[in-house]
């Protein structure tokens, strides 16, 4: 079950204190070896109360999942590092990346929303697990990883221009996600897709019948 409501303009944001949003998603299918074991806090991680736990809750548990957006901010970007090279001694690239404040907000108001949910439910017992201040990729995380080339209107703002063609080079064109200039609150493979065709579309009808820039700075 996905709960969409939250997610970016779908509400009225008037004093919440941020920008954007994202989906709740509760599931309860699927049993992969270990995420599969859904037991109370403090059970043993092995053993006999452990097995009684997990034969108890198999079947009676629930797990629910916010998926937020993410907007550029100048505390996030990506460099040359200046210790780490590749094998041809090229400086390797270097992604320096956190949670901001907006981001914090967001996520709270989401879980706020969520542990309504489950309150209404009246389950017999449940964790919460806010975002932590740092970004971790432990435990697993849903990430969609964006930007880096991104899509604008002139060189001075982007890579690319709205057919995904690099403004320094007309004959190069950049597909996928990187050419996001912020990252919605659903995955981006939809979008990527779209986006991918409508370049594509261009490249067949106009620019192989006339090569040069699509967009005029």
């Amino acid at each position: 079950m996905v709960i969409d409501d939250f997610n970016n303009a779908n509400f009225d944001h008037a004093g919440l204190g941020f920008v954007g949003g994202g989906y709740i998603i509760a599931s309860s299918g699927g049993s992969p070896p270990i995420n599969g074991r859904s037991v109370p806090e403090g059970t043993p991680a092995w053993g006999s109360q452990w097995k009684r736990e997990t034969v108890k809750w198999y079947y009676h548990s629930m797990h629910f999942n916010t998926q937020g957006s993410v907007y550029g901010h100048r505390d996030n970007y990506m460099d040359l590092d200046p210790t780490y090279r590749d094998a041809l001694g090229r400086p390797l690239l270097r992604l320096t990346y956190n949670g901001t404040d907006n981001d914090h907000a967001m996520s709270r108001y989401l879980l706020s929303r969520v542990e309504g949910v489950i309150k209404a439910m009246a389950p017999a017992h449940y964790e919460m697990r806010p975002r932590p201040k740092n970004f971790t990729i432990v435990p697993y995380q849903s990430t969609h990883n964006a930007g880096g080339t991104i899509m604008g209107s002139s060189p001075g703002n982007s890579v690319v221009n709205r057919y995904l063609q690099t403004w320094d080079a007309h004959n190069l064109f950049v597909m996928g996600a990187s050419t996001f200039p912020q990252q919605h609150g659903y995955n981006p493979t939809g979008t990527l897709g779209a986006l991918a065709l409508w370049s594509a579309d261009k490249i067949k009808n106009s620019y192989l019948k006339n090569p040069g820039p699509l967009v005029h700075a």
